[in-house]
This record gives structure tokens, C-alpha cells and sequence, in this order.
């Protein structure tokens, strides 16, 4: 394709008016060209959304498309990794799209400011990685760790396979259980699978106490900051997680055999119980203060133990999971606190910076200074202060 054509099926592409054909082409272009010329067509795409009206389509099977070509193209030229850069541009933008459909006339209504960006060491995002604390009190990294048995307790073989923990009983106990506490830092996460088969997926600054094995009529394990647990079935040894926030019981959450979801990070306005399948019941202390929920509701307990239910968006409330940013219903000091636990950046939001709302969904694989980019060019204008600190400004 020439210059001319490119632009042609950007500007036809923004609109949603394109061709097969020319689809065809622009891949077949899209994995020969160099990196200047890719960065050279994202600077025109760019152009092209912040002209978009203020209600654009939410055309996400087009944004899908543009993201399987990049991802081809990345497997085709997996030997230049300089290339990898100017794909995650290219992602970058399509998740300006997504944030524009989703957003808010907060975003709608903000012409993107330029932002002047020093060249800067790229601040990468967080990763895989734990810290495994023994029952006698010892610790493994596990960040660097490769697969095999990292260490034996009471007859079970800890196993770390492809960024999973998992617990294999080899031998039959000859003494009582230990506990071994799962831990991430800022800037990791962690799965592991605990020795009764449920799976437990760790957000930043999230942790997961346990037993080497499970013992009496139920199981029992201890939670803080935010976890996702898939819990296996055994209706005759209930699931039951004690919630710590702050270091201190806010609530249990007891299960037969469901997927749901724990937020308790200290310094959100409340801890959320978000149930995506089966049934649980959530309860704050009190025998008073229980509460059954359903699918796609979600329980959040109060400093005072005081339980509220709502309706939730499952998907956006896991997507950590699944490798996403989602900023539904969240403000600015919201968005700051996840920024500060994935990149491990101190964040600050100026007094006359926007109070409002907003929406959108950004890949956690995005450098920061990618993520500042991308904000800024969704009427979230914020800067990076001394390679350390993300300020959020009017």
C-alpha cells in the first residue's frame, strides 16, 4: 500500500466503511513494514480519533480485528523484538477506542492536550511473581523460580509449574498440617492452586494463607487485598475465607463450589464480595449481618460491618484477571491506587483535577508511559514527575 492508500483506509477504517480488500492489503503491509513507517500510520490514526465525533460506535468486532492483525504480525516478526514496541503502540490505540465508547462526557467533552514526554527509562508493568512463606517461617521467591518441586511440608510436594502452585500429596502426613502463606508485592501476581484443587488468582498486594492440607469438616483459608477464587466442589467440607483488611477480620465468605471475587485493599471506601457463579454467603461479625448472594451481585462491607447489596458487571470487576484495566464507575483516585499498585509509582491527583466518573477498559501489558499516553489522549491528562510519580491534573 502506498502513503496515500493508508490513509485512505485509516480514515475509511475510523468511519467503518472498509473493504475486505483493503483489510486484506493493510495486513499484508502491516507485517513488512518497519518500525518508522508503523509509527508514522499510528501518528495518522491518532489524528483520526481525536477527530472522531463525541459519540463514536462501540465497533469492538473492528477493534478485535486490528488487534489480531497486530498479534499475527508480532508472531511473524517474534525475532525483532523492536517491533514489539510499535505493536503495543498500535494496541495502545485501539484501547483509546474502547475507552471512548465506554467513557463518560468527561472524556467526550476534553480535547486531548499534547504531552510533552522526556525520553525516560520505560517503566514496565507488573508480572508474575510471589513470595511463598513457609510453615516454619522461611521464604521462596518465586519470581525467577523454573518449574519443578520448590520445596516438601508434611508429606506434600510444592510444585511450580508455567506461573502456577500447586500442592501434590505424595506421602501420607505423619503430623498435623502446616500453613504456608501465598504473598504478592507491588507489581505481581500469582496463581496458585491449593491442595484441595481450588484455584486462587492474586492481584498486587494480595495474600492467601492456607493449610498443606485440609483437615476437619471444613476448609479454611485467609485472604487479604484482592483474590479471585474458583472453589472446587465438596459439599461435605464447606469453603470458608476469613477476609483481613488492614490486618484485621472484616468478614467470612463460606461456599460450596463457586467463582467469585475479594476486594479488600485497606484504602478502598469498602471490602466487595462479587459473585460471578454458585451462591455464597457473606457475613460481617454479627449473626445479623449475613447475606446470601446471587450471581452478579455484590456485597460490600462497611467499616462498621454494615453489609449493602448491588447488582455488578462481573466482567469488569475481574478483569485484573484476564490482563485488563476496567474503569467502570471509577474516579480519579480510584484509577490512581490500581496504576500505584501495578507499576509500583507513588500517584498524586491535584485538588482541581476532574471529580467525576468514567469508563473504559486498558491492557495491563502497556508501559506507564504507554498508559500516560493513552489517558492523556482520553481526556485523562496526567504526567510522570521524576521517573516516579503519576500526577493526575485538571
Amino acid at each position: 500500500m502506498t502513503k496515500e492508500q493508508l490513509h485512505s483506509f485509516l480514515k475509511d477504517y475510523s468511519a467503518g466503511k472498509y473493504s475486505q480488500q483493503d483489510y486484506t492489503a493493510f495486513r499484508q503491509w502491516l507485517a513488512a513494514a518497519g518500525p518508522e513507517e508503523q509509527l508514522e500510520v499510528l501518528d495518522k490514526y491518532g489524528e483520526l480519533l481525536n477527530g472522531m465525533p463525541d459519540t463514536p460506535s462501540m465497533d469492538f468486532r473492528r477493534i478485535a480485528m486490528i488487534e489480531r492483525a497486530l498479534d499475527e504480525a508480532g508472531q511473524e516478526k517474534e525475532e525483532k523484538p523492536t517491533r514489539i514496541i510499535s505493536y503495543r503502540r498500535w494496541w495502545a490505540a485501539a484501547a483509546i477506542l474502547v475507552l471512548l465508547g465506554a467513557g463518560t462526557a468527561l472524556m467526550m467533552n476534553h480535547q486531548s492536550k499534547p504531552t510533552v514526554v522526556a525520553k525516560q527509562a520505560p517503566i514496565l508493568p507488573g508480572r508474575d511473581g510471589a513470595v511463598l512463606t513457609l510453615g516454619d517461617g522461611s521464604q521462596i521467591v518465586l519470581d525467577s523460580l523454573g518449574n519443578g518441586i520448590v520445596a516438601t511440608q508434611s508429606g506434600a510436594s510444592i510444585v511450580l509449574n508455567s506461573g502456577r502452585l500447586g500442592y501434590d500429596q505424595t506421602a501420607n502426613a505423619k503430623e498435623g498440617p502446616q500453613y504456608n502463606t501465598l504473598s504478592t508485592p507491588v507489581g505481581r501476581q500469582f496463581k496458585v492452586t491449593l491442595p484441595d484443587g481450588t484455584t486462587v488468582w492474586l492481584n498486587a498486594q494480595s495474600s492467601v494463607k492456607f493449610p498443606t492440607y485440609f483437615t476437619g469438616d471444613d476448609r479454611t483459608v485467609e485472604v487479604s487485598g484482592e483474590v479471585y477464587m474458583d472453589v472446587a466442589q465438596d459439599a461435605k467440607h464447606p469453603f470458608k475465607v476469613n477476609i483481613l483488611r488492614a490486618d484485621k477480620s472484616i468478614g467470612t465468605v463460606e461456599v460450596l463450589g463457586t467463582h467469585f471475587n475479594i476486594n479488600a485493599y485497606p484504602d478502598e471506601s469498602a471490602c466487595k464480595v462479587t459473585l460471578v457463579q454458585g451462591a455464597v454467603m457473606v457475613s460481617a461479625g454479627a449473626a445479623a449481618g449475613k447475606t446470601l448472594l446471587k450471581p452478579d451481585q455484590q456485597a460490600a462491607i462497611s467499616e462498621n460491618q454494615h453489609i449493602s447489596v448491588q447488582y455488578a458487571n462481573t466482567e469488569s470487576v475481574t478483569a485484573w484477571k484476564n490482563g485488563y484495566f476496567d474503569f467502570e464507575n471509577n474516579d480519579l483516585t480510584m484509577l490512581a491506587r490500581q496504576l500505584t499498585r501495578w507499576y509500583g509509582v507513588d500517584t498524586k491527583v491535584m485538588e482541581n483535577a476532574p471529580d467525576t466518573e468514567f469508563g473504559g477498559k486498558i491492557s495491563r501489558n502497556l508501559v506507564l508511559q504507554e498508559m500516560i499516553k493513552v489517558l492523556n489522549q482520553a481526556g485523562v491528562h496526567c504526567r510522570l514527575e521524576n521517573d516516579k510519580k503519576l500526577v493526575f491534573i485538571p
